[in-house]
């Protein structure tokens, strides 16, 4: 009988950076189109989201998320509301 075994050999350490390094890479060029930064303060105009104020947070693809500046009042509750990038631009 043939015998199996119960787990995968584990990668050798050449091939875990060569994946871990290109992994990062891939990362870089799906962020590189993006002009903005986290913590810019970006203006946000979609005709589904409305037009918002905010911060960048959070920068997945070409996609943003913004902070609104919803800490102003007290009734509303802060919020991230995620914007193509093409949709933001600097306020005048």
């Amino acid at each position: 009988m043939k015998d199996l075994p119960t787990s995968r050999p584990a990668f050798p350490r050449d091939r875990r950076r060569l994946i871990s390094w290109l992994n990062d890479a891939a990362e870089k060029v799906r962020t590189a189109a993006v002009p903005f930064r986290i913590g810019d303060v970006v203006l946000g105009d979609d005709p589904f989201n409305g037009r918002r104020l905010g911060v960048v947070t959070v920068i997945r693809g070409t996609s943003l998320g913004l902070r609104t500046a919803a800490d102003a009042h007290p009734d509303l509750e802060p919020a991230v509301v995620y914007y193509d990038y093409r949709q933001v631009r600097t306020p005048d």
